[in-house]
C-alpha cells in the first residue's frame, strides 16, 4: 500500500463500476448499507487491518456512484416514435462510415420544437449529402428510433456500445434537411483540417495507401482505410500500428524532444524542454480526439516526467495505476472500452515480464539488451492482450514476432515521415522525390504484411473465450513471473490450479455445447434463415442465397464460434435432404417437433403443429391456426405484417427464436 497507494482505490473503483454494470438493480439502500460500515471503520482506523477494507469499500461505492451519475445525466426522450418528427441536431463527433452512410454522434437540441437536453443520437447521413463537422447544426424531418439490441445470437451488442458513448437513439436523415455550419469550434476546425490535409496529400501525389496510413497513424482518422488491408494487418498481429495508441504517442513525443532540443541550452533548459514537449503532446492528444489509449499514454508521460522534474523516483506501476484511476473518474465507461483494456494490459505485462526475460537471457552488451528488449516487449504485449483480443475478435496469430520485428521499426519511419509529409503539404512545398520515397516505403510495408498474412496456418480465427476464461488466463499469466523469478512451490501449485480450472471449464462447456439440439430462426432482412443444430454440426437453410456471404459473416459465423459448431452445411430452403430430420414441401419434422414454413397465403384449417413460420408476407386466417401453435414471423416479412394478430413472435422486434429439443 505504501509503494502503490492508488492500487487499492483503483481496484475498488473497478469493482464498483462492474457491480453497477452487471447488477443494475442495485439502489441507494445497498450503497448506504456499504458506506455506513465503511465510515465506522474510518472512524476507528487504529484497527489497521480494517483500514484497507475501508478504502476498498469506499472506492467501490464511489465507482458505483460515478456510473449512477453518468446514467442520470442521460435523459430519455418523451416523444412518439411511430412517425416522423422535426428534429434539430448538433454534430458532436464523426464515426466510421458504412457503405452508404456517414455516421455521426449528434446532440438532440429539440424535437417538434420542444427543447431537449442531455440526449444524443447516432445520425445516419447519406453520402450524397455534403460532409458534416463537429459543431454543425441540422434540421431534418425523420423518425427517431431507440438503439436496436442484437437480433441474433452472439452478435456484437452495438446498442450497448452506443449506450456507453452516451447514445440512446438512431436517426436516418433521408429527407429534406437544412444545415447550419459552425466554423469556429475547436473540433470543427481540427476535423476540417484533417480532411484538408488528407485531400492535399492525394492531390500532391501521395498514394491512397500513404494518405490512409498518415490519416490513421497521425491524424486519428481510419475512416478511409481499406478493410482488406486492415484485415491483413490484423491477421499478422500488427493492427495496433494502424490506430493511434500509446506507441504512437511515445514516437510523436520523441520527435518533439528532438525538435525542441535547442531549448536545453537555455537556463533550466532541460525543464523547459520537458514542459514544452508535454504541452505539445497534450495539444496533439486533443487534436486526435482524446481516445483512451492516447489519454493513457499522455497521462503516463506527464506523470513520469513530472516525477523526474521534481526529483522523485518514477514507478511505472504507480504511473499506470494513477492513469487508469484518472481515466475512470473522468468516464467510468472507459473500463469497457476495448482500446482501454488492450492498452493497459499491454503496458502492464510488458513491465511485468521484462525482469523475467532479463534473468533468463542475461544480456551484457547494449545490442544484446536491445534484442532481448524487443523480444520481451513483443511477447509480453502479445501475452497480455491475447485474452482480450481472443474474447472480442476471436483470433490470434503466431506471426506477431515476424510482423513486429519489421513493422515496429517501419512504423517509426512512417510516423516521422508522416509528420514531415504533413509539414510539406501544409507549407505547399513541392518535394516529388520525397513523395516517391514515402510511397515506396508504404507500398513495401503493406506488401510485407500482405505476404506475411498468407501464412494462414499460423493464424487462428475461431477462438472462443468466456469472461471466466479471460480472468483465469490473465491470473495465470500474472503468476508466471513469480514462477520464473522465485520458483517456489506455492506459486507452481497456484499456477496449476488456474490451469486446471481453465481446462475444466473448457471441457465442461464443450461437453454442454456438444449435447445441444436446437433450431434457430435467425433474423435477416428480406430473407429467411433457419439453423438446425445437432451438437457441433448445423444445417443452415436459406430462402435467398444472394446475400449468403453477409449471412455467414454476421449471423452464422459469430454463432458457430461461440457455440462450438465446426461443421456447417448451407442449403436452399425446400431443396435439401438430411437423414437426421424430415423436410417436406413446407414441413420440417425434427426430434418430434414440427415446424411449418408458410410462404404463401393459406386460408384452410392448418393441422396442429408446434411452430408456424410466416415468410414473404403470407396471409393467414388466425382462426385457422391451432391455439397451441406458436406463430413466428421472420425478416422476410414487412415489419408491420400481421400487426393485428396477437401473440406473434416477430424477429425484427424480438430477435431470433430458439426451438430447443427435449431429447
Amino acid at each position: 500500500m505504501k509503494d502503490q497507494p492508488f492500487l487499492l482505490p483503483l481496484v475498488g473503483l473497478i469493482f464498483g463500476i462492474f457491480l453497477v454494470n452487471y447488477f443494475p438493480g442495485l439502489n441507494a439502500f445497498f450503497v448506504l448499507g456499504i458506506l455506513i460500515p465503511a465510515g465506522f471503520v474510518f472512524i476507528f482506523r487504529k484497527l489497521q487491518f480494517l483500514f484497507p477494507a475501508a478504502v476498498f469499500i469506499s472506492f467501490l461505492v464511489f465507482g458505483m456512484g460515478l456510473v449512477k451519475i453518468k446514467e442520470s445525466g442521460e435523459k430519455p426522450l418523451e416523444t412518439n416514435f411511430s412517425g416522423k418528427n422535426k428534429i434539430h441536431l448538433k454534430i458532436a463527433e464523426s464515426y466510421k462510415p458504412s457503405e452508404k452512410f456517414y455516421k455521426y454522434k449528434a446532440e438532440i437540441q429539440s424535437v417538434d420544437s420542444v427543447s431537449v437536453s442531455n440526449s444524443n443520437c447516432l445520425l445516419y447521413w447519406k453520402k450524397e449529402y455534403s460532409n458534416l463537422f463537429p459543431g454543425d447544426e441540422i434540421w431534418v424531418s425523420a423518425k427517431i428510433s431507440e438503439t436496436q439490441k442484437p437480433l441474433n445470437p452472439h452478435q456484437f451488442d452495438y446498442a450497448e456500445y452506443l449506450k456507453r458513448q452516451g447514445i440512446g437513439y438512431v436517426v436516418f436523415a433521408d429527407s429534406t434537411h437544412i444545415v447550419s455550419r459552425n466554423e469556429g469550434s475547436f473540433h470543427s476546425v481540427t476535423a476540417k483540417f484533417k480532411q484538408e490535409i488528407y485531400q492535399k496529400l492525394l492531390s500532391n501525389g501521395y498514394s491512397k495507401h500513404s494518405a490512409d496510413l498518415i490519416g490513421a497513424m497521425l491524424l486519428g482518422d481510419r475512416n478511409e482505410m481499406d478493410e482488406n488491408l486492415v484485415e491483413q494487418y490484423r491477421k499478422t498481429g500488427v493492427v495496433h500500428i494502424l490506430s493511434i495508441s500509446g506507441l504512437h504517442v511515445m514516437m510523436v513525443y520523441s520527435v518533439f524532444m528532438v525538435v525542441f532540443f535547442p531549448l536545453v541550452y537555455l537556463p533550466k533548459g532541460k525543464l523547459i524542454r520537458i514542459l514544452v514537449c508535454l504541452c505539445a503532446i497534450w495539444l496533439y492528444s486533443f487534436f486526435v480526439g482524446l481516445q483512451p489509449p492516447v489519454l493513457r499514454s499522455s497521462i503516463m508521460l506527464s506523470i513520469y516526467y513530472l516525477t523526474i522534474v521534481f526529483s522523485r523516483k518514477p514507478s511505472i506501476y504507480h504511473t499506470l495505476a494513477v492513469s487508469a484511476f484518472l481515466l475512470l473518474i473522468w468516464n467510468p465507461y472507459f473500463l469497457f472500452d476495448i482500446g482501454f483494456q488492450l492498452s493497459f494490459s499491454a503496458v502492464f505485462f510488458i513491465v511485468w515480464f521484462m525482469p523475467v526475460f532479463m534473468k533468463i537471457f542475461k544480456p551484457k552488451t547494449g545490442f544484446s539488451k536491445l534484442i532481448v528488449g524487443f523480444f520481451a516487449t513483443s511477447i509480453s504485449a502479445q501475452l497480455g492482450t491475447f485474452p482480450f483480443s481472443a474474447y472480442y475478435f476471436h483470433q490470434s496469430s503466431l506471426l506477431f514476432l515476424a510482423g513486429n520485428a519489421v513493422m515496429l521499426a517501419a512504423s517509426y519511419f512512417m510516423i516521422v515521415g508522416g509528420i514531415f509529409s504533413v509539414a510539406v503539404v501544409v507549407f505547399n512545398i513541392d518535394f516529388p522525390f520525397w513523395i516517391f520515397i514515402f510511397n515506396q516505403l508504404i507500398d513495401w510495408a503493406n506488401g510485407y504484411v500482405g505476404w506475411l498474412s498468407g501464412f494462414e496456418s499460423l493464424i487462428f480465427d475461431r477462438i472462443s473465450l468466456r469472461p471466466l476464461d479471460v480472468f483465469l488466463l490473465v491470473s495465470g499469466f500474472v503468476l508466471l513471473r513469480f514462477i520464473f523469478l522465485e520458483f517456489k512451490f506455492r506459486f507452481i501449485v497456484s499456477f496449476l490450479i488456474f490451469i486446471f480450472a481453465f481446462e475444466s471449464h473448457r471441457i465442461l462447456l464443450n461437453r454442454k455445447l456438444f449435447q445441444k439440439r436446437e433450431i434457430i430462426v435467425f433474423h435477416q432482412s428480406r430473407n429467411s434463415v433457419i439453423g438446425i443444430r445437432q451438437g457441433n454440426s448445423m444445417n443452415v437453410l436459406m430462402k435467398n442465397f444472394s446475400d449468403s456471404q453477409k449471412v455467414h459473416n454476421y449471423l452464422i459465423r459469430p454463432y458457430s464460434i461461440k457455440e462450438g459448431v465446426h461443421n456447417l452445411k448451407y442449403s436452399k430452403m425446400r431443396d435439401f435432404s438430411s437423414g437426421e430430420f424430415y423436410n417436406g414441401r413446407n414441413l420440417i419434422w425434427w426430434n418430434n417437433l414440427s415446424l411449418v414454413l408458410l410462404a404463401e397465403d393459406y386460408k384452410l384449417k392448418i393441422p396442429k403443429v408446434d411452430y408456424l413460420l410466416i415468410q414473404g408476407n403470407a396471409q393467414i386466417n388466425p382462426d385457422s391456426v391451432h391455439p397451441q401453435t406458436k406463430i413466428i414471423m421472420d425478416g422476410s416479412n414487412y415489419p408491420n405484417h400481421l400487426e393485428n394478430i396477437q401473440k406473434v413472435w416477430k424477429t425484427h422486434k424480438n430477435g431470433f427464436y430458439r426451438i430447443i429439443s427435449s431429447r
